[in-house]
């Protein structure tokens, strides 16, 4: 969990790891996730989309891809702003609809 701006941010727990799993399936790179996590969840902030993109030039197939994610700000029983990033899945084409 981060918190920026007062508010808390966090991927939803997954013990099968299929957004990680996922990510490397296609993300051409050696990081391991909990280097890149904090970053991943301010991108995501910031930029106020539901998705991560990796470029074709870094992916493993050459293709960008696109994480999907349902944004939560609902969770019961908290008491300071929060976003939940809940993954959905990947694309290969550009989500529409932010």
């Amino acid at each position: 969990m981060l918190e920026i701006d007062e508010i808390y941010l966090w991927f939803k727990y997954d013990p099968m790891h299929k957004f990680v799993n996922d990510l490397y399936k296609f993300w051409d790179t050696e990081i391991i996730f909990e280097a890149i996590e904090d970053r991943l969840l301010i991108n995501l902030h910031y930029s106020q989309k539901n998705y991560i993109k990796i470029s074709a030039s870094k992916s493993r197939i050459g293709k960008s891809i696109y994480f999907l994610f349902n944004v939560k700000t609902d969770v019961p029983d908290i008491r300071q702003k929060h976003r939940r990033y809940d993954y959905v899945g990947y694309t290969f084409i550009k989500p529409g609809k932010e």
